[in-house]
């Protein structure tokens, strides 16, 4: 039987999920395609933080007004455990303050509320914070989610306004005639629509291939470690300062879920070390493993004692600029949403905004030549 709608969405992570949630908005006919469950892949497995701290100058504009969608939607649907607790990025050295000191003046100078708090206001903020650190930044505004909750009211929202979504359904190739996409190809038959979106994440790129279109994605490894659940310790979101050579060229980001587990993880440069990828899932890497142990102690020394209960992988899709591939590539009405390296909840309503503003033939919303998808074309892979 062949299925019909005016707009297929290939993945439901938190980027399709908001696509689709902004194309049924507009009355479109939305039809969800997902290989498995809405957010059961890397989105499910993200620390879902939602912040415009030490992110990126050029996409400050479209970071405030995603974050502002983030706030609206809680208001009205509180079930997706919204949680306005604020940001720490520690320092460690003195060289570091300068970036520190330049992502604030950037972030100010648009109204944003981050600063820069010593150690003994570090520990006012977020007690339990005992290690030594030089410094820090705080942004107060920052927010995490529970990340399966927020993919499936994403879901719901798009639901209420007619989309389907059709789970455990892989996409093997898009519908091709006349030099426009008509469709997607699945093993249950084909779906018609004069509008796909790819937003598989680390999948994308073997899709558009089926179009003949190149992106420049790959799959990067994210990985996370959780505790067992505790009594109510670690308040805020703690992070490194973003700066060149900060936490030995890694990240780091600590924080604690309503449901009582500290969920952590450290990655230092060189720090992912086995193959793999986003169809060959395998164990945590143990010096990732090691290394995220030995921050979460030396910043949270009352944790010594605690016991780690699990450990998950996923991937993420990645590109060369870190930046997302967002808008039409190739033939007419595809349209490519993928590419967040990571940070896929901080940008996801607004990316589907951008969508909608592609679709629609109207003026994007937020500057989009920075998510151009082929703004790549012959200039090698990350």
């Amino acid at each position: 039987m062949v299925m019909r709608a005016d707009a297929v969405v290939v993945g439901a992570g938190v980027v399709g999920a908001a696509v689709a949630e902004a194309l049924s908005r507009e009355g479109r006919r939305v039809h969800v395609v997902e290989q498995g469950v809405p957010g059961g892949a890397v989105s499910g497995a993200s620390l879902a933080c939602i912040g415009t701290h030490m992110m990126d100058e050029d996409e400050l504009p479209l970071l405030v007004w995603s974050c502002a969608a983030w706030r609206a939607l809680a208001e009205h649907s509180p079930v997706f455990e919204y949680e306005r607790c604020g940001q720490i990025r520690f320092l460690d050295h003195e060289h570091e303050l300068a970036s520190a000191r330049h992502w604030i003046a950037m972030e100010t100078g648009v109204g944003l509320g981050s600063r820069l708090i010593e150690p003994d206001e570090v520990r006012r903020i977020e007690p339990i914070l005992k290690g030594p650190i030089l410094a820090a930044t705080w942004s107060p505004d920052d927010a995490v989610v529970n990340p399966f909750l927020a993919v499936r009211t994403l879901v719901a929202q798009a639901r209420s306004r007619g989309a389907t979504v059709q789970s455990g359904t892989a996409v093997s190739g898009l519908a091709l005639e006349g030099g426009r996409v008509r469709g997607v190809e699945t093993a249950a038959g084909r779906i018609e629509a004069g509008i796909v979106v790819l937003a598989g994440g680390p999948w994308t790129g073997r899709l558009a291939a089926t179009a003949g279109i190149d992106l420049a994605l790959v799959p990067r490894k994210a990985q996370c470690l959780a505790t067992v659940a505790r009594p109510p310790s670690i308040r805020r979101v703690v992070g490194a300062c973003k700066a060149e050579g900060g936490v030995d060229a890694g990240y780091t980001q600590i924080q604690q879920a309503r449901s009582g587990q500290i969920l952590f993880n450290t990655v230092l440069a060189g720090g992912i070390t086995a193959d793999g990828g986003p169809d060959d899932i395998r164990e945590a890497d143990r010096l990732f493993m090691r290394d995220s142990i030995a921050t979460l102690l030396r910043l949270f020394p009352d944790l010594a004692d605690v016991d780690l209960l699990r450990s998950w992988v996923r991937y993420e899709a990645v590109t060369p600029d870190d930046r997302f591939l967002v808008g039409p590539a190739g033939p007419e009405g595809l349209y490519i949403a993928a590419g967040d390296g990571g940070t896929g909840f901080i940008r996801a309503p607004a990316v589907g905004r951008l969508i909608a503003d592609h679709v629609a033939g109207r003026e994007p919303s937020f500057r989009s030549d920075i998510y151009a998808p082929l703004r790549f074309a012959g200039a090698g892979r990350a």
